[in-house]
Protein backbone atom coordinates (compact mmCIF):
# COMPACT_ATOMS: atom_id res chain seq x y z
CA UNK A 1 0.00 0.00 0.00
CA UNK A 2 1.54 3.46 -0.90
CA UNK A 3 0.46 6.95 0.97
CA UNK A 4 1.23 10.06 -0.59
CA UNK A 5 1.75 12.71 1.57
CA UNK A 6 1.51 16.49 0.33
CA UNK A 7 4.46 18.66 2.32
CA UNK A 8 4.41 21.94 3.18
CA UNK A 9 7.30 24.47 3.39
CA UNK A 10 8.02 26.30 6.57
CA UNK A 11 5.65 28.90 6.16
CA UNK A 12 2.56 26.58 5.49
CA UNK A 13 2.40 26.56 2.16
CA UNK A 14 1.83 23.38 0.14
CA UNK A 15 5.03 22.37 -1.68
CA UNK A 16 4.48 20.83 -5.08
CA UNK A 17 7.21 18.46 -3.69
CA UNK A 18 5.44 14.64 -2.75
CA UNK A 19 6.98 12.43 -0.07
CA UNK A 20 5.90 8.46 -0.99
CA UNK A 21 5.52 6.63 2.11
CA UNK A 22 5.40 2.87 1.51
CA UNK A 23 4.34 0.99 4.03
CA UNK A 24 5.67 -2.50 3.68
CA UNK A 25 2.67 -5.44 5.42
CA UNK A 26 5.52 -7.59 5.60
CA UNK A 27 7.17 -5.36 7.88
CA UNK A 28 4.20 -4.80 10.04
CA UNK A 29 3.60 -9.00 10.13
CA UNK A 30 7.74 -9.46 11.12
CA UNK A 31 6.90 -6.28 13.46
CA UNK A 32 3.70 -8.22 15.27
CA UNK A 33 5.69 -11.82 15.54
CA UNK A 34 8.61 -9.90 17.88
CA UNK A 35 6.15 -8.41 19.69
CA UNK A 36 4.28 -11.85 20.21
CA UNK A 37 7.66 -13.52 20.86
CA UNK A 38 8.97 -10.83 23.15
CA UNK A 39 5.81 -11.12 25.44
CA UNK A 40 6.30 -14.96 25.58
CA UNK A 41 9.80 -14.84 26.78
CA UNK A 42 9.48 -12.02 29.06
CA UNK A 43 6.19 -14.86 30.35
CA UNK A 44 8.53 -17.43 30.57
CA UNK A 45 11.71 -15.66 32.26
CA UNK A 46 8.81 -14.59 34.77
CA UNK A 47 7.41 -17.92 35.46
CA UNK A 48 10.55 -19.17 35.79
CA UNK A 49 11.67 -16.97 38.85
CA UNK A 50 8.12 -16.95 40.08
CA UNK A 51 6.51 -13.61 38.89
CA UNK A 52 2.62 -14.36 37.97
CA UNK A 53 2.11 -11.31 35.89
CA UNK A 54 3.80 -8.25 34.51
CA UNK A 55 2.85 -5.11 32.35
CA UNK A 56 3.65 -4.52 28.23
CA UNK A 57 3.10 -1.21 27.08
CA UNK A 58 0.50 -1.04 24.08
CA UNK A 59 2.77 -0.94 20.61
CA UNK A 60 1.58 2.43 18.75
CA UNK A 61 1.21 3.05 15.05
CA UNK A 62 2.12 -0.58 14.51
CA UNK A 63 -0.60 -1.77 12.04
CA UNK A 64 -2.26 -3.64 14.93
CA UNK A 65 -4.32 -3.82 17.88
CA UNK A 66 -3.38 -4.58 21.27
CA UNK A 67 -5.87 -6.93 21.04
CA UNK A 68 -4.57 -8.92 18.21
CA UNK A 69 -1.76 -9.25 20.10
CA UNK A 70 -3.15 -10.18 23.15
CA UNK A 71 -5.29 -13.30 21.30
CA UNK A 72 -2.22 -14.14 19.08
CA UNK A 73 0.09 -14.62 22.74
CA UNK A 74 -3.18 -16.90 24.00
CA UNK A 75 -3.49 -18.73 21.14
CA UNK A 76 0.40 -19.58 20.66
CA UNK A 77 0.69 -20.24 24.47
CA UNK A 78 -2.45 -22.46 24.81
CA UNK A 79 -3.52 -19.67 27.58
CA UNK A 80 -1.14 -20.32 29.64
CA UNK A 81 -0.42 -16.87 29.40
CA UNK A 82 -3.20 -14.29 29.08
CA UNK A 83 -3.54 -10.25 29.13
CA UNK A 84 -6.04 -7.95 29.66
CA UNK A 85 -5.97 -3.68 28.82
CA UNK A 86 -5.03 -2.21 32.04
CA UNK A 87 -4.08 1.26 32.88
CA UNK A 88 -2.92 2.17 29.72
CA UNK A 89 -0.95 -0.91 29.64
CA UNK A 90 -1.55 -4.82 28.56
CA UNK A 91 -1.46 -6.81 31.88
CA UNK A 92 -0.04 -10.43 31.01
CA UNK A 93 -0.66 -12.78 33.82
CA UNK A 94 0.86 -16.38 33.88
CA UNK A 95 -1.15 -19.57 34.87
CA UNK A 96 0.19 -21.60 37.31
Amino acid sequence: MKIIIGMANLNGKLNNKLMKIEINKNQQENNFKQHVWTIIEIARQKAKIGINGFYYPIPRNQGFSHWGLIDKVEEETESSVYGDYKDGRIKFSIRD
